[in-house]
């Protein structure tokens, strides 16, 4: 017999510590709330979800998780739905849990994987650069044998979280003599290290989750390597396959409620009650609207349950992924300029107690998030549609020979 418990029992196991020991959803909060009260809070939950035996439902046993399957992950998050999840562990468990499982070394999966699931490591992404756009690849930010360490040199940014995180995974160029994307390797980098100078950046909505770092001659292990040295690229590879994922889904550690089985559709009312209050659910327009919300909202979500159910059982790639990032971007955009048409000048100004606050979710749903919807219709039509590659001249030059973003030298 298998010790793995069945559905119902996993179930009722969940619901009833979720029931005594987390919190419930406020109406009104924020998603994530990166300040010293709401990370340490996160980190009490989830301590929490260790004690009750229920953190890492399909992380496998070896490294701390429970090693059950995805429908009883499904059920951790329907059940999980109304309660207030760890979400500033978001980066941890979307993208750098999945990652370090594909390729980190037994010793690192040992070490670090379970201070995630026992709420000690809050993880950020050393990915994008202040010179680096949308490519990657191009980044400047090197690291260095030193004897039997690492130094680490360069510049991030747009890294959310990372001034309360404990961890980076960092991808960096190793070998500037390779093509761009031969070079680089993926580290485990320390936030304490005193080279690193963390500068937390407001935008527009006054938030300050997202943060730039500069990287001053920080020491690393040699053995804070994942995967293997000069081959960080297909380790970023999967990283990306996992946040794409991870968007499209949906980054909330909970879920919403009718995932595990089919219980009907579930329509947000939030769009529908907005519009009475304007006085405007009478007008056709309006709540032609709203209908084509909820569309979309029924639309992505049969999708994302599609995809990754074909993900799972091998049926499609990892490079998949790309669907449901695509589709997240797109649809994000355009619930946003719903959101605007139905709020009208409540889009612009709005009662401090106001739930959703239609002018932001606007200016939030630009779809950038795990990679633009550009650079997911290239992986679509590259990867999955097999139609040619577009031309880059760069890609079999040493990086060395790459022009950067300087002027030429004139004489």
């Amino acid at each position: 017999m298998s010790d793995q418990p069945t559905i119902e029992e996993f179930r009722g196991k969940v619901r009833s510590w979720l029931s005594t020991h987390v919190p419930l959803k406020t109406p009104g909060e924020p998603f994530l709330q990166w300040d010293d009260e709401g990370v340490a809070r996160s980190r009490r939950i989830q301590r929490s979800l260790w004690e009750g035996g229920i953190a890492g439902v399909t992380v496998p046993v070896a490294y701390g998780g429970l090693g059950l399957g995805p429908d009883h992950d499904r059920v951790f998050r329907e059940e999980a739905a109304d309660y207030r999840m760890p979400e500033e562990f978001g980066n941890a468990f979307n993208v750098v849990l999945p990652t370090l499982l594909a390729h980190g070394s037994e010793e690192l999966k040992k070490h670090f994987i379970p201070r995630i699931l026992n709420g000690d490591h809050i993880w950020c992404q050393f990915l994008s650069e202040p010179s680096g756009g949308s490519d990657l690849a191009g980044l400047l930010t090197r690291a260095e044998r030193d004897g039997d360490t690492w130094r680490l040199n360069g510049a991030k940014i747009w890294t959310t979280g990372g001034n309360y995180s404990d961890y980076a995974i960092c991808l960096a160029r190793t070998n500037p003599e390779a093509p761009k994307h031969a070079g680089l390797t993926m580290f485990i980098v320390p936030m304490s290290d005193p080279g690193i100078t963390v500068v937390p950046l407001e935008l527009t909505d006054g938030s300050r989750d997202f943060c730039q770092e500069y990287i001053d001659d920080v020491v690393i292990p040699l053995d804070h390597v994942i995967g293997d040295v000069n081959d960080g690229w297909r380790v970023a590879t999967t990283l990306m396959v996992n946040e794409r994922t991870a968007v499209g889904r949906g980054w909330s550690l909970g879920g919403s409620k009718g995932q595990s089985e089919d219980r009907g559709i579930a329509l947000d009312t939030a769009l529908l009650e907005l519009a009475r209050r304007n006085g405007r659910s009478g007008d056709s327009y309006i709540r032609s609207l709203i209908g084509e919300s909820w569309v979309l909202t029924v639309v992505q979500d049969q999708t994302v349950r599609r995809v990754s159910d074909a993900m799972r059982n091998g049926h499609m790639p990892g490079h998949a992924a790309a669907l449901l990032k695509s589709m997240s971007g797109a649809t994000g955009r355009r619930q946003g300029e719903i959101g605007l048409d139905v709020a009208g000048p409540g889009a612009v100004a709005w009662p401090p107690e106001e739930r959703n606050r239609w002018g932001i979710g606007r200016l939030s749903s630009h779809g950038i998030g795990g990679g633009t919807t550009e650079m997911q219709r290239n992986a679509i039509a590259e990867r999955l549609l097999g139609l040619p590659r577009e031309p880059s001249p760069d890609r079999e030059l040493p990086f060395s020979q790459i022009r950067k973003n300087t002027s030429p030298n004139r004489k």
